[in-house]
């Protein structure tokens, strides 16, 4: 609760430029209590600039989002948008305006740089369900889409991260719907996702989230996704990757074409944008959830289990999950990794981590080492099973697999697995000499190009029948 209430805060003095006895007033808290949070840090309002009467309806939006806002901090805002008028001028119009609170309505022209609309729409394709995140300025109609497995909080920030690089830019402010991953809840007051509010104020963009039941409060972007859906339907896909393949081509299409209403190509229009700057450093697009290890050695996750070493079974711990990975943590330390797997009931473990149940019994150790090789992918039971047909024992094949894997990470094992089944050289020192590992047997190991001299056997012979030559 503290966590978001002091995200909000953070927000409301940095990005919408309240002050604190206005954040006080609006959350219902003591302004003393506002200041303890922000003390120290003070916004600084970039200068950019343009006519009165080109303000009129931004003006009005503010407004209604905060009625009690003065002329300065309008002044303050409108210089953001290439506002050069003086103070005094700004007093005057947004009298009325700071007397009464009257509705009114206006058409939605939006300034170069002033908003992008943010959505996701959803795709039932023939592998599946997929999530598009769509973002469009509003401003040139410049498109940006792409499809993810899930639409949770880390593929809304990453398809927020990668819109902003492929723009150059950040819209001042980003309109939403009622998404999860932007409003908790609205009732008894509005409250924000504290970690969206903290990427927001990462990059220094304004969150204006629409009214309930009201799609036409962001019709730009709702109009594209009714054209995204019309595409999809005509079109075939075999893989999220195809979809966004396919999407990519057409929506590069769509921006280089003349939109009928403002008369210029979006990706031609996204030029005159005032977007604001990239900061140096990029937000992580990932979010950290608890979990709970099993006495096997596993956490669960979206049904898959994940291994971590057997010594942090049956404790608390901390996932990262990003995108593509999930990371385990244990009081702040990283204890393993995993690529994320977006299947059901999946069993992803990796060797390594059951060393420690190793010490049993030399039996077991090498019946539990087989087990774990040959189930760590289809790649490596087949490559055990060739070498096995080739009069070579698997468990031995096994276990010296395993003395690679402490050396190498599991994808570059099972790549150099896959480029010998290919070849149908299934031997270990075939394996050595692709990973160009040392061969624990020489100090100076030699690695053939004929790799059939690698099966030259020989007979060993004692030292002492040499006496008999002397």
């Amino acid at each position: 609760m503290e966590e978001v209430l002091n995200s909000q805060i953070r927000h409301l003095y940095e990005v919408e430029g309240l002050t604190r006895r206005q954040i006080g007033k609006k959350l219902g808290i003591c302004r003393n209590r506002v200041g303890r949070i922000i003390r120290g840090k003070q916004m600084v309002n970039p200068p950019v600039a343009t006519l009165m009467t080109s303000y009129e309806r931004i003006i009005h939006e503010w407004y209604k989002e905060h009625p009690f806002m003065k002329a300065s901090q309008i002044y303050e805002k409108l210089r953001e948008h290439d506002y050069h008028g003086s103070y005094g001028t700004v007093c005057l119009y947004t009298r009325g305006y700071r007397q009464r609170k009257g509705k009114a309505y206006h058409e939605l022209e939006f300034l170069p740089g002033e908003e992008a609309q943010v959505d996701w729409m959803e795709g039932r394709f023939s592998f599946g369900i997929a999530y598009g995140f769509v973002f469009l300025l509003a401003y040139s109609r410049y498109l940006y889409v792409r499809f993810y497995p899930r639409h949770t909080l880390e593929f809304f920030l990453d398809g927020h991260s990668e819109a902003f690089r492929e723009i150059g830019g950040i819209a001042r402010r980003n309109r939403y719907d009622n998404l999860k991953t932007v409003v908790i809840s609205r009732e008894p007051e509005l409250k924000l996702n504290a970690q969206f509010l903290d990427f927001a104020r990462h990059y220094g963009f304004s969150i204006y989230p629409c009214n309930p039941y009201r799609a036409n409060e962001k019709g730009r972007v709702e109009r594209v996704i009714r054209d995204i859906r019309d595409f999809l339907r005509i079109n075939t896909f075999e893989s999220i990757g195809d979809v966004n393949k396919k999407v990519n081509i057409w929506r590069g299409e769509r921006n280089n074409r003349i939109h009928r209403s403002t008369g210029k190509a979006p990706s031609e229009a996204l030029r005159e944008e005032r977007l604001k700057g990239l900061p140096a450093i990029p937000y992580l697009p990932q979010r950290t959830i608890s979990a709970t290890i099993s006495t096997t050695g596993f956490i669960e996750f979206e049904t898959n289990r994940y291994s971590v070493p057997t010594e942090y079974s049956d404790r608390g711990c901390e996932v990262v999950v990003a995108p593509e990975q999930i990371e385990i943590r244990v009081k702040g330390r990283k204890i393993a990794t995993h690529r994320r797997s977006f299947e059901k009931k999946q069993k992803i473990e990796h060797p390594s981590h059951r060393e420690k149940l190793l010490t049993v019994t030399p039996q077991f150790k090498q019946k539990r080492i087989y087990q774990l090789m040959k189930n760590m992918g289809k790649s490596t039971e087949k490559f055990i099973s060739a070498a096995e047909s080739e009069g070579q024992d698997p468990a031995d094949v096994a276990y010296e697999l395993f003395k690679i894997l402490r050396n190498i990470s599991k994808e570059t094992l099972l790549s150099a697995i896959r480029q010998a089944n290919d070849l149908g050289i299934c031997k270990v020192k075939y394996l050595i000499s692709l990973l160009h590992l040392p061969d624990e047997k020489h100090d100076n190991p030699v690695y053939p190009q004929n790799t059939k001299l690698l099966e030259i056997t020989y007979e060993g012979r004692q030292l002492n029948s040499y006496d008999e030559l002397i």
